[in-house]
């Protein structure tokens, strides 16, 4: 019987120290993320024009997030095979959107790194083509008889992704858009060719991507040219603390974790839409205060002999979308 006892006794006291050593090795955390809008400083050149836009709607198709220990562990919060999307319409500023929560090891944190497929922002733009494109009259699109007179461009909101990773038919540096007409009918995403050309390629939105045949007519229109940030590897992981192109800046305030948790990565989207426009053409039309996007393509006129070949640009250039600024602190 006390053999019994001392038994009973035995295993109690091991139960506790494997629930201490579990309660001392590991705590939850509960990852949060709030979009902001702190005003961020804009880029200027000689003849060229840089102008910001702050979108009205945000999301992040989300892989991937993971914390970076002192010793440099790295502790998975977020990892799944097809992205989930996070609409934070609603969560400007408050409330935080839940992305994750996971039991994670104790200690301190002084990095993270993260993945996504695409961000998605409804901003207010034009698009236009030449009167001689073959989808001159499609819907979103305005027919433009003279490139310099630009009364006739409308501007509504459109939703934009902007692909960071690969994802079926879109592949990373993609821009496209939904030229859907009314918000309940189904999404038409679209490209959008970055040359026309009068005897050769015409149209401009395109249901499937051309097969590309080097720098010539059948390029799309696609996110900012940075090697050193795009990289050579099919996956485009973002790491806090690197220096990397794309206006990215990603910030981590260390903290240590030791008991239940809460960490709140705010996302700065202030201005981070970027382009440029030339202050040589008709579509240098933004002003300090009304900042103006405009969506065309270069255009290359082929007359008949002997007249020449004209050769201009619609819409603006240099789209870059500026990464978000990422800033993950530990919540009070």
């Amino acid at each position: 019987m006390k053999y019994l006892v001392r038994s009973i006794a035995l295993f109690v006291i091991i139960l506790a120290l494997v629930g201490c050593s579990e309660a001392a090795g590991e705590a939850e955390v509960s990852l949060e993320a709030v979009i902001d809008t702190v005003s961020r400083s804009t880029r200027s050149s000689d003849t060229e024009v840089s102008r910001n836009i702050t979108p009205s709607t945000y999301k992040i198709a989300l892989t991937y997030f993971a914390l970076i220990r002192k010793d440099g562990a790295v502790i998975p919060i977020i990892e799944e095979d097809s992205a989930v999307v996070y609409d934070f319409s609603g969560h400007f500023t408050s409330p935080p959107l839940l992305l994750g929560k996971k039991r994670i090891p104790v200690g301190e944190y002084t990095g993270y790194e993260m993945r996504f497929t695409y961000l998605e922002m409804d901003l207010e733009c034009s698009f236009s083509v030449p009167s001689w494109s073959t989808d001159a009259d499609t819907t979103k699109l305005t027919k433009l008889t003279s490139r310099s007179d630009l009364s006739g461009l409308e501007y509504d909101t459109s939703t934009i992704r902007l692909y960071f990773n690969d994802d079926g038919a879109w592949i990373k540096r993609d821009i496209i858009v939904n030229t859907a007409i009314n918000a309940e009918d189904p999404p038409q995403w679209q490209w959008m060719r970055a040359e026309l050309e009068s005897n050769g390629y015409t149209s401009f939105f395109l249901h499937t991507r051309p097969v590309s045949v080097g720098s010539g007519p059948t390029q799309v229109i696609n996110l900012f040219d940075d090697p050193d940030f795009w990289g050579s590897s099919d996956i485009l992981t973002i790491r806090s603390g690197e220096t990397v192109g794309g206006g990215m800046r990603a910030y981590i305030t260390p903290f240590s974790i030791s008991r239940t948790t809460k960490v709140v990565l705010t996302i700065d989207i202030s201005n981070s839409f970027n382009f440029w426009e030339d202050t040589t053409s008709a579509f240098h039309n933004s002003t300090d205060s009304v900042v103006k996007l405009d969506f065309g393509p270069a255009c290359r006129e082929v007359p008949e002999a002997p007249s020449p070949i004209e050769t201009y640009q619609l819409g603006d250039k240099g789209f870059h979308p500026f990464m978000p600024s990422f800033s993950l602190v530990k919540a009070p």
